[in-house]
This record gives structure tokens, sequence and C-alpha cells, in this order.
């Protein structure tokens, strides 16, 4: 995956209605599945890696291990419980998860602005991206992170992560810090509310149907399986989950990018060329 992409523009200079955006994003996905598949998949391994290694695979393994004997107090009470999870491990992993918080937002959206535009693309270039743009990315991931209180006024919270929605591509599409970003979300969000949140909400549903029915196949094969440890009964279901995520999620990540274009597109006459030249000029 180290070669680049074609360069082929593949956005549409116009606005586009809900139809329109939708089959942009699939068109794009379809287009460059692989590569935003593999970006997916290579951020989640760390987080799957700490859940194999301290134990809670064997945990679950050993809960759908039981499921075929629920019928059978004798024979459940006669399974071996596994030990607890290993919390140093456990800890470890949430450490590096708040690390790898940068990347989990912006890898996606870094990847997907150039495919996009049609820049040439690969996992180097979109991690470098992020690399380039890390702190500023932990920032506004502190930011949001400061205004988590608002979640106890859930309207609030919901309107703001509407206006807000845009900051990440417009940080990594046009080289702003955090507050700058913000206020370029706030501003390109401004009057389109409500068709934002209904497209953000039909992309998250579909993202978390597909994703979960999806996941969901790792469990039969797990629980049938004879003749294995509970730690790999519990891998199987974990990494088929991980898989399923992975090649669903980027869905969510183009949705957002492609409206950061179509909000510039009607806000502010965008030409796609003027932008493909700055992120040229942004990656020198």
């Amino acid at each position: 995956m180290s070669a680049a992409a074609p360069a082929e523009p593949l956005l549409r200079l116009r606005p586009l209605g809900l139809g329109e955006l939708l089959d942009d994003v699939f068109r794009v996905y379809r287009r460059h599945f692989w590569l935003l598949f593999g970006v997916s998949l290579l951020l989640s391994l760390p987080t799957l890696a700490f859940e194999l290694a301290s134990g809670t695979a064997s945990a679950l393994g050993f809960f759908l291990a039981a499921i075929p004997d629920l019928a059978n107090p004798s024979a459940l009470a006669a399974r071996q419980p596994p030990a607890p999870p290993n919390l140093v491990l456990s800890l470890l992993g949430d450490l590096v998860q708040i690390a790898m918080v940068p990347f989990t937002v912006g890898a996606i959206t870094r990847a997907a602005i150039d495919a996009a535009q049609g820049s040439p693309v690969t996992i180097r270039s979109a991690l470098g991206g992020v690399v380039r743009r890390y702190w500023a990315l932990m920032g506004l991931t502190l930011l949001f992170v400061a205004l988590s209180p608002l979640v106890l006024c859930l309207p609030v919270l919901v309107w703001l992560a509407v206006r807000w929605v845009v900051a990440i591509p417009a940080m990594l599409a046009e080289g702003v810090g955090p507050i700058r970003g913000l206020d370029r979300s706030w501003t390109l969000t401004r009057g389109h509310w409500w068709r934002l949140a209904g497209t953000l909400l039909v992309m998250y549903l579909l993202q978390y149907g597909l994703s979960a029915a999806l996941g969901v196949l790792g469990v039969p094969v797990a629980i049938v399986v004879p003749f294995v440890p509970d730690a790999v009964r519990g891998g199987i279901v974990l990494t088929v989950e991980v898989a399923a995520v992975s090649a669903v999620l980027p869905v969510v990540y183009l949705t957002v990018v492609l409206l950061y274009f179509d909000l510039r597109i009607r806000r502010e006459d965008f030409d796609l060329d003027h932008l493909a030249r700055q992120a040229v000029g942004l990656r020198a």
C-alpha cells in the first residue's frame, strides 16, 4: 500500500443534495476502499493487541464458551473462570489510546481530503499528515474534553457538535490551529444545521448498523469452534469486530470531509484547484 493512488478529482464543484452527496461519499469509498480500510485497521491494531494481552479476550471467550452450558448448571459450575484482566496492561492500553487520538480523528480525514481532491494518497502520507499536525489535533481534543460537562445538557452538546463538525477537515485542509478550526466550522455551518444534522444522523445510523451486523458474525463462530482456549474464542470475536468497524468507519469521515467541501462551495465559491495547490503547499 505504499504506492500512491491515481490522482483524479472526485468532487463536483456545485452544491449537492443529500442523494448526490451520499453518492459521492460511496464513490470515493469504493475507489479508495483498501486505502481507507488499511488506515482504519492499522489504527485499531494497538487497542486490539492490548485487549488480547490484558486478558479481556479470555474473559469474553469464557462467557461465549459457557453459553451452550447455560441449561446445564453442573457443567457450568465445572468451568474454570479465567484470571481477571491485567490492570497494568489495561491502563497502558488506555494511555496508548489517548496518545493516538490525533491519529484516530485525523488520519482517515487526511486520506479522505486527499482522495476527494484527487491528490496522491497513501497510508504513509495520511499518517505523516497527522504527525505534522499532531499537537494541533491534540489541542482540539483537549478543548472538547474541557467542554465534556455539556453532556449534562444533551441538546446543547448536539447543537455544538454539528456546528463544529468540520473543524478537523478545516484544520487539515487549511493548516489552521484548533481555535481557528472551530471558528471556520462555526462560520461554514451557519444556516445549515438541520441539513447537516440529518445527513450525519443517516450516516451514523448506517455506520452503526453495518458495523454491528458485520461484527456479530464472529460470535457464532467463536461459540461453536471446538477445542480452543477461551482466549482464542474471545480473540476471534474481537478481531472480527475490529475488522468490521475498520471497514465501515471511513464512511463517516468521508461524509464529514465532503460536507466540508460542500459548505465551502456554498459559502465561498470554493475553487478545487486552489485548495489542491494549497494542500500541496502545506505538505511541502
